[in-house]
């Protein structure tokens, strides 16, 4: 049990022993206070009043009255209805900050998930294509949620499936073959090329409708893996999947498993045959669905009346091919919002198959644009590497400009780690439910809700730690007294609890919120009190209390998949 438990289970204990027999509050009862000088806790007293049917403010004055300090309790008030209770800065200090010296890394972690394996499936994308900004809230939320569930136990599986035999590769490979035969493509051009030659392919499709039937011949000569069309797939498919695994690579993500729609397809094949034979999938005007009307989902379509595979279909076949491969108690599919119907269709279907393994979507709403939406099609994107690039830009330019004696490979990887920091929490830090409208400068400040600006906090304590040399921290607490000092133990203690409760709800944008919330509250802290100018005692505590602060920065941030700097 954390401290911040042991601390909440005082107050109850303390509540039910001056309440009436009979009545027992529970933890969940408690509330954080709107504002900071109200306490620390909250204890409403409404259900208590409304059984004794009394007024809840008199009972919060009774209550309050009734228990004095002890423990970890410091200081009971009533606050209207309420019981607000301010912990013992000193007795409660010196507990967390000793928990986090035994624990060291493992601060903030749990055992919740012990025995339990979770399959986390992101990092969907499709080859020939390149990646673009609206794709990094995929991967970087993907991430972020195998490190939360790592971190609270789970045994994680993360994996990619890759679509490269979708219509869109049909498309590609037919344009290619038609209007680029013979032609030398440098390597790197790869990429480009294939981004190009999709825009051309829907420029021509949609200039000439009828070439459409061409690019479904190609289609079904790739999946029946016949025709000259499989050769050229191959190689430019190898050009896509070595480009998708140096970026996953150089943005940290750790995956265990690539599936590819390509080799799901016999798979899928043989599954339809035998739900057909069960009267699960049935013909419907040459197209083979399953009826999902009674789940008020409609009508989920398998195979087109072309005889085309769609994606309904091959999910099915990967989902099985998962469950052999590594028999995960839950799934967790990162997909936007925009696929929800289909995914809801998708557990449907494999309910209705006997499959009981817990499926669930983690949604998120699509980034933007200032100037609006992107569309991979037309060619309206903004690059993943574009971005990068100028976001490099900038961070060398304003680490020179603070640095000028700095060595290039110092300015370098200070660089590397505001530009990736800035694009990665502009990603997190907002709620999977609300779209991103990424704007860079934004992204890049040193102040505000920024990832430079958590990189720049934890830079500081390092720097603090360098100035204090061999002057020892004492993880104690009997001299931190300050108002500032009490806020920041507090938000130390709670790091355990929003760990746990962002792994739970798979929101990085909670994590994200208390890291800026603690860099907030050091900053105070920091503005408020001479640290190194103190001596004894107050000098020891408080470089234990940064060191806390430091270790917290460090820990939460590497969950979010952020790199820190001693220096910036």
């Amino acid at each position: 049990m954390y401290a911040i438990q042991d601390a909440k289970t005082q107050v109850i204990q303390a509540i039910k022993q001056a309440a009436p027999k009979g009545f027992v509050p529970v933890l969940e009862d408690l509330e954080t206070p709107p504002d900071a000088q109200l306490g620390d806790v909250a204890f409403p007293c409404f259900t208590l009043a409304k059984k004794l049917k009394r007024n809840p403010h008199e009972i919060a004055v009774e209550l309050a009255a009734s228990i004095g300090p002890k423990g970890f309790i410091g200081e009971v008030k009533a606050v209207g209805p309420y019981v607000n209770v301010t912990y013992d800065t000193q007795m409660f200090g010196e507990a967390v900050m000793k928990e986090m010296q035994e624990l060291g890394d493992e601060y903030g972690t749990s055992d919740v998930g012990e025995d339990k394996r979770i399959m986390v499936e992101f990092a969907n994308l499709n080859s020939h294509k390149d990646v673009h900004i609206g794709h990094l809230r995929n991967l970087f939320v993907g991430q972020a949620v195998v490190n939360m569930l790592k971190a609270t136990g789970y045994d994680v599986v993360p994996v990619a499936y890759i679509n490269d035999l979708g219509l869109h590769v049909a498309k590609s490979v037919w344009c290619m073959k038609k209007y680029h035969e013979g032609e030398e493509v440098a390597e790197e051009d790869q990429i480009a090329f294939l981004r190009d030659v999709y825009v051309e392919a829907n420029k021509k499709l949609e200039e000439q409708p009828a070439l459409s039937a061409q690019v479904s011949d190609v289609f079904h000569y790739l999946e029946d893996g016949r025709g000259d069309e499989v050769a050229l797939w191959k190689e430019t498919r190898s050009w896509s999947i070595d480009y998708l695994k140096e970026v996953y690579t150089e943005l940290g993500l750790t995956l265990s498993h690539w599936y590819f729609e390509s080799e799901v397809i016999g798979k899928t094949k043989k599954i339809i045959e035998e739900l057909i034979t069960k009267g699960i999938v049935k013909e419907s005007q040459g197209a083979w669905i399953v009826d999902l009307e009674e789940q008020k989902l409609g009508v989920n379509l398998l195979i087109k009346s072309d005889g085309r595979l769609l994606y309904n279909a091959k999910d099915l076949g990967l989902a099985l091919k998962k469950e052999e491969d590594y028999h995960p108690t839950r799934s967790i599919y990162v997909v936007d919002e925009r696929q929800s119907h289909a995914l809801q269709q998708l557990f449907a279907t494999l309910k209705l198959m006997g499959f009981e393994r817990e499926l669930q979507h983690l949604s998120y709403e699509f980034v933007t644009l200032e100037g609006g939406a992107m569309a991979a099609r037309t060619g309206n994107v903004i690059r993943y590497e574009d971005l990068r690039d100028e976001l490099l830009k900038e961070a060398r330019q304003e680490t020179l400009a603070r640095h000028a004696d700095w060595s290039k490979k110092k300015i370098e990887k200070v660089a590397q780690a505001v530009a990736f920091s800035a694009m990665r929490f502009g990603m997190l830090k907002q709620d999977t439910g609300k779209k991103i409208v990424f704007n860079l400068q934004e992204a890049l400040s040193f102040e505000g809700y920024t990832g430079p600006y958590l990189l720049y906090t934890h830079a500081r304590i390092q720097s603090l730690k360098k100035k204090a040399g061999r002057k020892k921290p004492t993880w104690t607490a009997k001299t931190l007294s300050a108002q500032s000092e009490h806020q920041l133990i507090l938000a130390l203690a709670q790091y355990p609890e929003v760990l746990f409760e962002t792994a739970q709800k798979l929101q990085p944008a909670m994590l994200s919120q208390y890291l800026f919330h603690l860099a907030k509250t050091f900053s105070e802290f920091y503005a408020s009190i001479p640290i190194l100018a103190q001596e004894g005692a107050g000098l020891s505590e408080r470089l234990a209390l940064v060191r806390c602060v430091g270790s917290v920065l460090h820990h939460g941030l590497t969950v979010l998949g952020i790199e820190t700097v001693d220096e910036m």
